[in-house]
């Protein structure tokens, strides 16, 4: 059964969804937040924040609207892994907010804004050439470190933050062609 289908059941209040996409996105899930609290938290807290996304997508099934449900997850997964670190940690740099979600109450027009500008954010980086995208993927969006990158990937260090430094460059760029950002901001 497709996501698309079972978001619809699961609007309609069918548990059975609800433990369909439990079963099909957790470990996917887990890994996020994994890769943003690894070496901060315990693995219990990493399970109740996978637990917390789950629950959250119950509580507010018939208000959600995503355009792609598993990214509609993994950005919860990152925002509530981010929270459970602020709350450890007060003092965590958590920078490129910009190419987060936040799922919050939020006005028509700013909901739309943010819509309008997360799909510039993701066909910004699908634009992007290989491997520069899935360093830039791995890096902000799965929070692999420089060093994890680099092994996996069979580059250095160097190359990786060379890359990542390029992709930021490109999606300034990217973003400002369109109005979204003025090119002189810094993000």
């Amino acid at each position: 059964m497709d996501d698309r289908t079972l978001l619809r059941k699961l609007k309609k209040g069918d548990d059975g969804a609800l433990h369909a996409l439990i079963g099909r996105y957790s470990a996917y899930l887990y890994a996020i937040a994994a890769n943003i609290l690894r070496e901060e938290l315990p693995r219990e807290d990493i399970e109740e924040v996978v637990s917390d996304v789950f629950l959250s997508l119950w509580n507010n099934r018939r208000k959600i609207e995503p355009v792609s449900l598993q990214s509609y997850l993994a950005a919860m997964a990152r925002n509530s892994a981010r929270n459970r670190l602020r709350t450890k940690k007060p003092t965590v740099p958590l920078e490129d907010d910009l190419l987060t979600v936040q799922p919050a109450a939020e006005g028509l027009e700013e909901s739309l804004h943010r819509k309008q500008l997360l799909r510039q954010v993701s066909a910004a980086v699908d634009a992007m050439g290989e491997p520069d995208r899935e360093i830039f993927l791995r890096y902000y969006y799965f929070y692999q470190k420089t060093s994890e990158i680099a092994s996996r990937m069979k580059l250095t260090e160097p190359a990786v933050r060379a890359r990542l430094h390029r992709g930021r460059k490109k999606l300034k760029a990217w973003l400002a062609e369109r109005g979204y950002l003025r090119e002189d901001s810094d993000f």
